[in-house]
């Protein structure tokens, strides 16, 4: 059964709301009246019988879902590729947008509506609402009887409103994903959906060709680029070729392009388009490079520590210290005589004048998070902005980044410690929460306690063990309740972590009276090292590493190939299930581990009989998704399983295997190929690990 935007809309709001949530407040959410909502309800009833799962109504709570959480979780996949039938009012201006921005011609209103379901007049009222949008960006739109609909304007208004459509509606991780999606022709998604639309602007050939024309510049680069500023122009520069091949031609200042030649990014730019050249086989006019050195120049890194600036604009260095000065007796606070964000300042503001300067879009994820957390901060940033630089109007996403800068220096002048305890969640326990776990030992100092748990467990630990919940993969808790990040914690997940912390500070002296005593009862801990030693004898006693010679082209038939082996020597009952369940969790978050030729699948299942740790080598490499979200060539499948029922022991060693992945040592024993120099490390690593146990 097909559903539509709206009913998609729904089930996520009843999925996020597991408490029950009232007809009212989901008509409010989803802009639509009571009346709808109960109409809409009853076709979801019966879509909801395929999962097992039913709508209860319940006085004073309103609506809530009932059923397996399994079930919960299998419908929550299953609405991503959902085919829909029909858009929301807003998808179909996104839609509209598309079709006329992508045309040369003018579209019938009559084929409009005929390719959104709606009717001509419905397009007519759409086209209305857009009006203003568009002539934000300075084009027109002409509507004539019997020529039809059309968006005019110059070529680099429109390629501006192509940019920006695709950055507003499309999140970064999802835009990589896309891409990449594309270019690989692995794209599972209905054309109708509004991510393949916006992406239609582009041909995918264009995006393939135009990574590689970047591949091998970055070290020409002057500064490191942003994943956000690649994206950006790796979109301006595959839209550009696009328009040109059709005949559009852009016009750039004459005056404007003299004072950018002498800059370091010119040069760059020079550089990129003589590249695109010769991959496009076309001559591309001149004036592309004055917006390639225009992205270039907006798109610096921001908290670059280690670039050696210096900024000779004195009159530019006077306005940050009056920025810092307002912002000083605003707050009451001593700002001046720190370097870091007097440099930070320095660092940020000079792209982000440019980029405001040139009317150029930024996005900021954490804007909302930032507004929360820093309410008042915000307010008397945005107040000290309007105040020092009253010429030019600062948007709330830059500001938002302002006051980052600020709230870090806070926390410097703050005297008092604080410590903080964390569960980090996946959906086994075992893999990635591992990884990050190190990682963030490693970037975040103030978090002193953690604990890797997996998804079935998290509801069993009391809330006063654990200050913050981090995670992997999406949980079935409110979104505010919990933090989503990359197994590789990015720097952007890291300012989420510290917005988080923020408010739920813990003093050291009251965790300290919050943490469990120390198990002193002496035959418990020798029945704990039993099962350590036990669950690694069966490791290392199971250990192998085979290779598979068969050319398989896809993840599925590997993984099956893999658990048939297990299921031979008696480790797997049910290979079926287990080999669902590793799929299912590939499919929430990249498992390629970046620059080591390994991707990890672990999962804790009751059809394994004992935990088990394996790595297959690839006579022929496949490419899968990394924990980065991005495309990486997979030459080895690590395979790191326990039973469901598994004691904390047997967890804890599967999660420090998991942790050595990472380790360079490790590549360097997997390099050698050889099954009993690969066994001996990890002997070796796990005798170490039971030492220190001991110790």
């Amino acid at each position: 059964m097909n559903i539509s935007s709206r009913q998609r809309m729904i089930l996520d709001i009843l999925l996020d709301h597991e408490n029950g949530i009232t007809v009212k407040e989901i008509a409010d959410e989803v802009e639509v009246s009571s009346r709808t909502i109960h109409r809409e309800l009853e076709e979801i009833e019966i879509f909801l019988q395929q999962y097992h799962l039913k709508l209860v109504k319940r006085a004073g709570v309103g609506i809530l879902m009932e059923g397996d959480l399994d079930a919960k979780e299998e419908l929550r996949l299953s609405l991503i590729n959902v085919t829909t039938l029909n858009f929301t009012a807003d998808e179909r201006k996104v839609m509209i947008l598309c079709l006329l921005l992508g045309s040369t011609e003018p579209i019938k209103l009559v084929s409009l509506a005929y390719d959104l379901k709606v009717t001509p007049a419905t397009i007519s009222h759409d086209l209305d609402d857009l009006e203003d949008w568009i002539q934000k960006y300075d084009l027109s739109l002409i509507r004539k009887r019997g020529y039809g609909v059309e968006l005019q304007g110059k070529e680099s208004f429109k390629r501006k409103a192509i940019s920006n459509l695709i950055s507003d509606h499309l999140n970064e991780l999802e835009l990589i994903g896309l891409i990449k999606e594309n270019i690989q022709g692995k794209s599972s998604r209905n054309i109708d959906s509004i991510s393949e639309r916006l992406l239609g602007l582009i041909e995918k050939e264009k995006l393939i060709m135009v990574e590689n024309a970047l591949r091998n510049l970055e070290k020409e680069w002057p500064y490191p680029l942003a994943d956000s500023a690649y994206i950006g122009l790796v979109i301006h520069l595959a839209l550009a070729m696009e328009r040109i091949k059709k005949g559009e031609r852009i016009k750039f200042d004459e005056n404007y392009l003299q004072e950018l030649k002498g800059t370091q990014e010119y040069k760059v730019a020079a550089q990129i388009l003589e590249r695109l050249e010769m991959i496009f086989q076309m001559e591309i006019p001149a004036d592309e490079i004055g917006y390639i050195t225009m992205h270039l120049r907006g798109a610096k890194l921001r908290n670059s520590q280690n670039d050696p600036l210096q900024f000779s604009n004195a009159e530019f260095v006077a306005k940050i210290m009056e920025f810092i000065r307002y912002c000083e007796d605003k707050l009451d606070t001593q700002f001046s005589r720190d370097s870091s964000l007097l440099y930070g300042l320095l660092t940020h503001m000079e792209p982000a004048l440019f980029r405001i300067q040139r009317n150029m879009k930024i996005r900021n994820p954490l804007l909302d998070q930032i507004k929360a957390n820093y309410g008042d901060l915000f307010r008397v940033i945005q107040e000290a902005v309007k105040v020092v630089f009253s010429n030019i109007d600062v948007p709330e996403e830059e500001t938002g980044y302002l006051v980052m800068h600020f709230g870090a220096a806070l926390e410097r002048t703050s005297e008092k410690e604080w410590d903080y305890r964390a569960l980090i969640v996946c959906s086994s326990g075992i893999g990635s929460s591992k990884i990050l776990a190190t990682r963030i030992e490693k970037e975040i100092p103030e978090i002193v306690e953690i604990r890797n748990v997996s998804l079935f467990d998290i509801d069993h630990i009391p809330k006063r063990e654990y200050d913050m919940i981090i995670s992997t993969i999406p949980l079935l808790i409110e979104a505010n309740k919990y933090i989503l990040v990359s197994p590789l914690l990015t720097k952007e997940d890291i300012q989420k972590i510290k917005l988080y912390m923020r408010g739920i500070k813990v003093h050291r002296s009251d965790l300290e009276q919050l943490k469990p005593k120390l198990q002193n009862n002496p035959l418990e801990k020798l029945k704990s090292m039993k099962s350590y030693f036990h669950h690694i004898i069966d490791i290392i006693e199971g250990f192998d590493f085979p290779t598979i010679s068969i050319p398989y082209e896809h993840t599925e038939e590997i993984i099956n190939h893999i658990c048939n082996l297990l299921h031979q020597k008696k480790i797997i009952k049910n290979k079926e299930k287990v080999v669902k369940q590793l799929l299912e969790r590939e499919k929430l978050s990249g498992i390629g581990i970046p620059n080591t030729g390994l991707a990890l699948f672990h999962g804790r299942n009751d059809q394994m009989t004992q935990v088990s740790f394996t790595i297959h080598h690839l006579m022929k490499p496949i490419w899968m998704r990394s924990m980065e979200n991005k495309q990486i060539e997979i030459e080895n499948i690590v395979m790191l399983l326990g039973p469901k029922e598994i004691t904390k022991e047997g967890l804890e060693v599967l999660s420090h295997i998991s942790a050595l992945l990472i380790d360079d040592e490790t590549i360097d024993a997997l390099k050698t190929q050889e099954t009993k120099i690969i066994a001996d490390y990890f002997s070796k690593k796990l005798y170490e690990y039971c030492y220190d146990l001991m110790q």
